[in-house]
């Protein structure tokens, strides 16, 4: 780590690091008392790539310090967010020449520049800048970034006794103010841009030493950074919300359509409802990210207000206050916007399920209408098949009788006489043997089956 920088390190405990191994001390015996025994470790054997992203995890406890200084001075922080919106290099920079010093900070989203210019005594006016965004922009390696927030931060020293007349001179207007770090020091702000589209902050430091301003100076930083980019969403949702609005007035036009339309017209409800559904999807998968960051850089910019630990400055607006009431609302209203299209999502969902019910029940019924029908013909054929059988016995036996009568008249003419009574009786032992053996084809056929 370079000298002049620490991690900010959870509570009071303090990061130790040495020959691989990290542990934790605290400076209160109580803390000390509850902190877990050292447990014995032992010396395993790894490859290299492991070791590595190992001494990559145990730098990130470290990553980004805090710069420390004392004395007057002017910070101005900027974040950049690359047109292309990639960052492909994550590695910070830190650069310090006499009494300026710039760090680089890269982020997943954005690029972070913060430049601390130490002042020899404390302006009566607000010092100008001797950079503009391009030059920061170069500092950041980026080319025509997009501009997220320009925070310039005046360190000054102990905090006067009438505020009032002291921010009127450094052009302030309506001002939120508090003591932060337990009355350590003073937070002043008006939330507004300049012209050169930068908002400014005045901190009074009472008794904080390097390090404490160091870190109260980059939460301060963190606070701004981090509601802007949370303030991406609100674009997103203001767009979204007359769009929603068509989804839903659409949704219920169709959900009443569904309870009226006769089933040859179902398919093309079912198109209309499919690319409703296809709008709503493409429009959550567009915003889901830019919602989704919004939560998480909220969850922050809350939890750096919590740390500056405010207290109420007579005759002024907290500074956390003031930040929270405007800032909260928008976050709520990128909420608002995630839970309209989960709900529309999963009303179009059910409305295109309840149809294809529809459509699968009128489908059974049709079917069932048609197996009926194949029952009934089947039916008809079986007794057309039977009737059909009757008469098949006595064609066959006619054929039968014809062929005997055929063989009685030949062997007449031969001068055989055949008695006639033979042939009487041949009839009904013709008719039972054909009827005989056609029932006992018929019954094979079925043992078969």
């Amino acid at each position: 780590m370079h000298a002049g920088f620490q991690s900010d390190c959870p509570g009071s405990y303090r990061c130790v690091i040495a020959t691989g191994k990290i542990g934790l001390t605290s400076d209160r015996p109580e803390e000390a008392a509850l902190a877990p025994a050292p447990v014995s470790t032992q010396h395993v054997s790894s490859p290299a790539a492991v070791q590595s992203e190992t001494a990559d995890f145990n730098s990130e406890l470290h990553a980004r310090p805090s710069i420390y200084f004392t004395g007057p001075a002017i910070v101005e922080h900027i974040a950049f967010m690359p047109l292309d919106g990639a960052i492909r290099e994550f590695h910070d920079s830190l650069k310090v020449d006499g009494e300026i010093s710039v760090r680089v900070e890269r982020h997943t989203e954005f690029v972070t520049v913060t430049r601390l210019r130490k002042l020899q005594s404390e302006p009566r006016s607000w010092p100008e800048s001797d950079l503009t965004e391009d030059d920061f922009a170069r500092l950041a390696g980026l080319h025509a970034p997009r501009l997220v927030c320009h925070v310039s931060i005046l360190v000054l020293g102990d905090p006067p006794d009438a505020l009032g007349p002291v921010l009127k001179s450094f052009d302030f207007g309506d001002t939120a103010a508090s003591s932060i770090g337990g009355g350590s020091a003073q937070v002043c702000s008006d939330f507004r841009v300049r012209p050169d589209n930068s908002s400014r902050i005045i901190l009074f430091n009472k008794d904080l030493n390097a390090h404490r301003l160091g870190r109260m100076v980059r939460r301060i930083c963190e606070i701004e950074t981090y509601r802007a980019m949370a303030l991406l969403g609100l674009p997103e949702a203001r767009r979204l919300a007359p769009l929603l609005g068509e989804y839903d007035a659409e949704l219920v036009q169709l959900t009443n359509r569904n309870l009226s339309t006769p089933a040859h017209q179902h398919k093309q409800l079912l198109n209309e409802i499919t690319v409703l559904s296809s709008h709503i999807i493409s429009a959550t998968a567009e915003t889901r990210n830019r919602f989704g960051a919004t939560a998480a850089y909220a969850k922050i910019v809350e939890e750096r207000i919590a740390l500056l630990r405010e207290t109420h400055v007579p005759g002024f607006q907290r500074f956390g206050t003031f930040v929270e009431r405007r800032f909260k609302p928008a976050v709520r209203t990128c909420e608002a916007t995630v839970l309209r299209l989960e709900h529309l999502s999963r009303a179009t969902m059910h409305l295109l399920d309840l149809l294809q019910t529809r459509i699968q029940v009128e489908i059974e019924s049709q079917n069932a209408t048609q197996i009926q029908a194949i029952s009934d013909r089947a039916a008809t054929q079986v007794k057309i098949q039977r009737a059909v059988e009757g008469f098949s016995i006595i064609a066959i036996s006619y054929y039968l009788l014809g062929l005997l009568k055929f063989i009685y008249e030949t062997a007449d003419h031969a001068g055989f006489h055949i008695d006639p009574v033979i042939m009487l009786v041949a009839v009904p032992v013709v008719v039972g043997a054909v009827a005989v053996t056609i029932l006992r084809v018929k019954h094979a056929l079925k043992a078969e089956n």
